[in-house]
């Protein structure tokens, strides 16, 4: 089936990791794609377009499908992201990702045109169901599991050669674009702070690395954050755009990944950690359950709160989780001080991974949200 597929796809954000993903599904299900790069002047181009890995030449065949993977609110506040490219296929989808369980304020007028709504998880696909008319689906994100599997094997090699080494290295990652509170970084400083006090004597020598994409752009949030860590130099922080090379040897570098989010659309870093073998804490709220049961990750209890004041497109009154910081210092020491539990967590994380998020697994959702459209009952009915 002829895809001509819209996104963020040389970008380095969220949404433009989950549009390459979606775009790996498609091509798994035996689709051919045509790329339109939606690109924003808030996001520099740090990826190469995305190849038809199928060889086809389609491009003189009209597309069967229009799949327009971005959000609702970047297409208001971008009204000219689409124009250059209407949509002209008889099919069309779009791929929303959504953090909260309360549908978001303003997107109901976006559902005209569509024929279906893809979105990354579980948790979203409720959300959304609350005031669509149309379906919504749950497809997760595929990782790229080619280069991920590689990785993991070079990844295992480099902790055995620096086995007793090396300080047992923590590592988060957020973009300021994705809203600071929701990511929740400060939780992360706080509990590893907690976890390992500075001055304390008898404990294994540790390090938090933080990646903050976009903090040029935040100077008063990103100075805050400074604030915080100022007299840690155990903390460390990596405010870069970085390549796929730079956030390949940042993840070798790191020891586990740690998310205190209050709520996920998916988490896709926390898959990809989990794909390396890399053992992860995150809260155990959201979209990240899809591929996070337990015993696969260290998940942190939560309570959900009501955002007593907006950010964002996040609006006060609506809820998420605010994690358990005690928990999740309690679980930074038994990684850092059991390098054997820390080993299996891992494990455990990449065989679950491996199941839940297999190109097999997904690329028959889409094979069937597809299908079902070309059947002879389908076309009559649209007709």
């Amino acid at each position: 089936m002829h895809v001509r597929f819209y996104g963020h796809l040389r970008a380095g954000f969220g949404l433009a990791g989950g549009a390459r993903a979606t775009a790996r599904c498609l091509q798994a299900a035996g689709c051919t794609l045509d790329y339109v790069d939606l690109a924003l002047a808030s996001h520099a181009a740090v990826q190469a377009l995305p190849q038809d890995t199928a060889q086809q030449d389609h491009s003189r065949t009209p597309p069967q499908v229009d799949l327009v993977h971005t959000n609702p609110n970047i297409l208001a506040s971008n009204p000219g992201l689409l124009q250059r490219h209407p949509l002209s296929a008889p099919l069309r989808i779009g791929y929303w990702a959504w953090e909260l369980e309360a549908f978001p304020d303003g997107w109901e007028r976006f559902f005209s045109g569509y024929d279906e709504i893809w979105c990354p998880s579980n948790f979203t696909a409720q959300a959304l169901a609350l005031r669509s008319p149309i379906p919504v689906i749950a497809l997760p994100h595929l990782p790229d599991w080619s280069h991920l599997d590689q990785r993991r094997q070079l990844r295992q090699q480099q902790l055995l050669q620096r086995q007793g080494s090396h300080p047992f290295t923590f590592l988060t990652l957020f973009d300021f674009w994705s809203t600071p509170e929701r990511k929740n970084p400060e939780a992360v400083i706080r509990a590893f702070q907690m976890a390992f006090p500075i001055d304390a004597q008898n404990q294994p020598p540790v390090q938090l690395l933080i990646k903050a994409s976009s903090a040029e752009q935040f100077p008063e949030q990103a100075q805050a954050m400074n604030d915080l860590t100022a007299r840690d130099p155990r903390i460390h922080w990596i405010k870069a755009l970085l390549s796929q090379e730079q956030l390949d040897a940042l993840y070798d570098e790191a020891d586990a990944l740690v998310s205190l989010h209050r709520a996920e659309g998916f988490g896709l870093t926390l898959a990809e950690a989990m794909a390396l073998g890399m053992p992860v804490i995150a809260t155990g709220y959201s979209g990240n359950l899809d591929f996070m049961p337990p015993g696969s990750a260290e998940l942190i209890p939560w309570q959900l709160i009501p955002l007593e004041r907006s950010y964002g497109d996040y609006l006060a009154g609506c809820h998420w989780a605010e994690p358990d910081g005690s928990a999740a210092a309690a679980a930074m020491r038994r990684l850092a001080e059991n390098p054997e539990h820390a080993h299996q967590l891992g494990e455990a994380g990449c065989r679950i991974a491996h199941e839940r998020l297999s190109s097999h697994r997904l690329a028959a959702i889409v094979r069937q949200r597809l299908g079902r459209w070309w059947l002879p009952d389908a076309v009559e009915a649209r007709d």
